[in-house]
Order: structure tokens, then sequence, then C-alpha cells
């Protein structure tokens, strides 16, 4: 259960950040997606998902079963705990962010949302293993997990409202330009957000398991869900290359329907692997965060 309420969590908050944060490096203006009602929902259903996985794992903590829960036991695990504080914080946060989505009125209000759902994304550094280390090394380590997730959240977002233009027809000339200018930005954006993942991935791999305890990782669960996460990963990055280089170009040649019609089919096609990639990551990352990393000690 905590693993499922965990994927839950991870993939509202990455999906509310990333439609919000769109704007920034995507069209101002999406005419296929209107986002008031996508906005409210993730955040109504994060505010839901984030209070059923604190008390799966407060359970799991207190090592009873859910209905066993003492009020104390919450009490102290709320208060007394980087877990507890973060929850608190994340709450919050999502409630702010569900009062301003629901008012709405222009895409320049999505700002605070967005503002809101990046603080509710970045406190889950404060639930996996980059809360274990105190001092300057947990700080630069809880920071660099932050920029990870919202870089893969807008990431996942961008996804998003990519599948939505590709999924409807192209039956106008605005259309067509409207679908070119989201990916013509999102082919530069893209590649900043992979630089982004990697380079604070392999702080986390570095934080989390070390140089050291490298060669442990297929001898150990966390390890082979790790390696596998990076192949899946490695596997996005092929899609998107593929994306940028020869798809794309095509789409933004292509003149006639017909030509328009079958790039776009590719394009969605792609993305919606990508995007099923994502999501496997996602489960292996809330699978992950429940097991112990290799050590040499």
């Amino acid at each position: 259960m905590q693993i499922g309420l965990r994927f839950g969590v991870y993939a509202d908050l990455m999906l509310l950040f990333g439609l919000a944060v769109y704007p920034l490096h995507g069209p101002r203006r999406h005419p296929r997606i209107r986002p008031r009602g996508i906005l409210t929902t993730l955040a109504g259903l994060g505010l839901v998902l984030s209070a059923a996985a604190f008390v799966a794992m407060t359970a799991e903590m207190a090592g009873v079963p859910i209905a066993g829960l003492d009020r104390e036991t919450m009490r102290f695990v709320l208060v007394d705990t980087a877990p507890g504080g973060a929850f608190l914080l994340r709450m919050a946060a999502l409630a702010i962010g569900l009062v301003l989505a629901l008012t709405i009125r222009s895409e320049v209000a999505r700002w605070p949302v967005a503002m809101m759902a990046a603080f509710a994304l970045a406190t889950l550094a404060w639930t996996g293993h980059a809360a274990v280390v105190e001092g300057v090394w947990g700080a630069i380590h809880r920071l660099s997990d932050a920029v990870h997730l919202m870089a893969a959240g807008a990431w996942v977002g961008a996804f998003a409202m990519l599948l939505g233009m590709l999924a409807s027809p192209f039956d106008s000339e605005a259309a067509v330009a409207d679908a070119r200018l989201a990916l013509d930005r999102f082919a530069v954006a893209g590649s900043v957000l992979v630089a982004l993942i990697v380079a604070t991935g392999v702080i986390n791999i570095g934080m989390i398991v070390g140089p050291a305890a490298l060669h442990l990782l297929p001898d150990t669960a966390y390890g082979r869900l790790l390696i596998a996460k990076l192949l899946l990963f490695a596997a996005m990055l092929a899609f998107a290359g593929a994306n940028r280089w020869r798809l794309v170009p095509k789409f933004a040649a292509a003149q006639t329907p017909r030509d328009i019609g079958e790039v776009a089919r590719a394009l969605r096609t792609s993305i919606l692997l990508e995007t099923g990639a994502a999501t496997i990551i996602l489960a292996l990352v809330a699978w992950l965060g429940t097991l112990a990393p290799p050590s040499v000690a």
C-alpha cells in the first residue's frame, strides 16, 4: 500500500507542477487544454493522497496496522520528525495551491499555483533517503533532490500538454502552427531539463550509494531497481533524441494534411512510449524509497 500511495503522490505533484509551469517554456496559451479544472483536481487529489501516504508511513514506522495508530504516535511523527514537518508544509502548500487554482482567470495567474506546486514537490526530498544525512552535505543532497524532482515534473507536464495537442485533429493552419511552436520550444527546454535531471541524478546516486558501493548494485534489490530505472531513463533519452532530431523537423517540414497527420501520429506514439517509461520510473522511485541502499560498512 505504501509504495502505491508514494507513487500516487509523486505522479500527482509532478503533473501538477509540470502543467502549472508549462507556460515558462511552452506557448502561453494552449488552445486545446483548459488548465483550471485540471490544476484544481490535481491539487485536491494531492491533499488526499498525501494524507493517506502519511498515515500509511506512520503506521509502518510504528509497526502497527493503520487501525492501530493512536493520537500520540501521530502527534510525535507530525511534530518531532522531518517527514512530519515536510508533510505539514506540503499540505499547506497544496491547500493554498487549490484555492489559487480555483481563482485562475488567466495564464499569468498560474504562476502562484506553480510556486505552491514547486514547494509541495520539494518537500518530498525530506521523506526519502535525502532526509537521512544532516549538515551541509544533507542540505546539498536535499536541494539536488528537489531540483531533480522539479525538472522531472516539468518534463512530465510537457508530455501531457504535447499529447493533448497531438491527439486532436489538425483541422486548421492555426492548429498546425500551435503544435509546431510548442514542439519547437520544448526542443530547447527539454534539453535543459534533461541536463538538470542527469546532473542532479548523478549527485543523488553519489550521495545515496557512494562510489565505494557501486559494485554492490547488482547484488541488492535496491541496486537492481536503480539499474532498471537508469535503463528506462536511457530509453527515454533515445525517444527524446529521435523526436528532436528526426520527427520534429519532419513535422515542421510537412505540408500536406496527410503528411502532417502521419508525423503527428509518430510523434504521439513516441511521446506515449516516453510517458510509459516515465510512469514505470516513478513506480520504481516509489519502491526505491522503501529500500535500504547498498553499503560497504
